[in-house]
């Protein structure tokens, strides 16, 4: 007997030793040579994932078959083995995610033989904003080149997969830095305390992170781009240290929240009583007209701008390329810049983050407070963004006064336009934005 539990505790430690070695080879491999197996990796951490549930249920059952039947000495040695089984793939899933935490790395810029760029920069980093450690993945060929600084939509979203995937030509051009915000993606350990999750506290990071960039790279400016929920923060910044800026840049700029968000849910409503879709009309009525408070509000808001995406975003995607592999999700899983807590830590950002952001916003128009910018601005919409209709955000451009403004339509995108119009959105940043610097008189 005592020959039997030896020989299980050896196999079980050899086990693990071989699916340690094997773990820590493929994370190697994938952080000094670029081999990604997304989809094995995926396949292997859901695996884990099942076989653990898998067994803390069958321990369950033994353990309620125990006391109601109290044949405490015949399952003794099955429990025993039921503990070993969970010990054993606690310890490999908590490797893995290890592993992949610590492999996790953006690649090198090369040259045309394979070697690294001289001059260039790819690193994520972890800086100190408002007290808080964040996360910034930084890419270019020339660490001389202009900073331009990314705010990614939500609140509690990133969107760094979409600019690694479709936005790699304005490396040539510019240092590009996408901040992963207070509670978001790599940086959602940042969520506390909730209290700090404020609009004034994204705008003070943002102005700090603005100036830490600037003093990094001995730039006395840098340019600001911000996307979706990215230009309220944006806007607010540009307004309050306009000197910090070369331009600011917003893409699908957002003004008044709750005043769009009534507008989707009427055009959503009138597409599905026009259509004969009457569960949703149904769903609709039930949930009511935004804004959506509560405990959960993403619940609400997710399936309102769920279906609008369904309806009015997916029909008009004329780029092929943006179809594929646009998905958010998706491109995470691909890119070796985030490890699998980073892709829960996602997760967790859409829910916690915005349930306690967005509801702050339902106040929120730029038109009334925000119209004042000592710099250039250059708007950007896309002519098939429903998430955004056009008329509020071009109200805001005709109100604002700055040094020079432009209003830009990428006629064949919607709300991603700076992903799915990819190379025009490049053409502007290179031969419009920064071909025009702004001198002050």
């Amino acid at each position: 007997m005592k020959n039997s539990k030896s020989i299980n505790f050896k196999g079980s430690i050899l086990l693990v030793t071989i699916v340690y070695v094997v773990m820590m080879l493929y994370f190697l491999a994938k952080r000094f040579i670029s081999i990604n197996l997304s989809s094995v990796e995926l396949i292997v951490f859901i695996g884990l994932l099942l076989l653990l549930v898998i067994i803390m249920v069958v321990g369950i059952i033994q353990l309620f078959f125990r006391i109601f039947t109290k044949k405490y000495s015949e399952n003794t040695k099955l429990n025993g083995r039921t503990m070993i089984n969970l010990l054993i793939v606690l310890v490999i899933l908590a490797g893995y995610i290890l592993g992949s935490q610590w492999s996790a790395h953006t690649p090198p810029i090369q040259n045309e033989e394979g070697e690294s760029l001289e001059g260039s920069i790819a690193s994520i980093e972890k800086v100190k904003l408002g007290g808080v450690d964040q996360w910034l993945i930084i890419r270019g060929q020339d660490t001389n080149n202009p900073v331009m600084l990314f705010l990614s939509g939500g609140p509690g979203a990133s969107e760094a997969a979409r600019v690694l995937r479709f936005n790699q030509e304005l490396e040539k051009h510019f240092t590009v830095v996408i901040w992963e915000q207070r509670g978001c993606g790599k940086s959602y350990p940042s969520i506390n305390p909730k209290s700090d999750l404020t609009l004034a506290q994204y705008e003070a990071d943002l102005i700090e992170l603005s100036e830490l960039l600037r003093n990094r790279f001995d730039q006395e400016k840098i340019y600001l781009v911000g996307h979706s929920w990215g230009t309220i923060i944006g806007a607010l910044a540009a307004q309050s240290r306009p000197d910090l800026f070369h331009a600011y840049i917003g893409t699908a700029q957002m003004v008044d929240v709750l005043e769009t968000d009534l507008l989707i849910y009427d055009m959503v409503m009138e597409h599905s009583l026009k259509t004969g879709d009457t569960a949703f009309v149904k769903t609709l009525e039930t949930q009511g007209k935004p804004p959506y408070l509560g405990k959960s509000p993403i619940q609400p808001y997710s399936t309102l701008f769920g279906k609008e995406y369904a309806i009015f975003e997916v029909p008009n995607i004329k780029h092929e390329d943006y179809r594929r592999n646009g998905d958010i999700l998706l491109l995470m899983l691909k890119h070796p810049e985030y490890s699998w807590l980073d892709r829960v830590y996602y997760l967790l950002g859409l829910m916690n983050t915005f349930n306690v952001v967005y509801p702050q916003l339902q106040d929120l128009d730029l038109r009334e407070a925000n119209t004042q910018l000592n710099l250039p601005v250059y708007m950007v919409l896309g002519r098939n963004d429903m998430n955004n209709p056009s008329q509020i955000p071009e109200d805001y451009f005709n109100q604002i006064d700055a040094p020079s403004k432009q209003l830009i339509f990428f006629e064949d995108s919607g709300h991603g336009m700076i992903w799915e119009e990819a190379a025009k959105f490049h053409d502007l940043m290179i031969n419009v934005v920064q071909s025009e610097p702004y001198q002050p008189e």
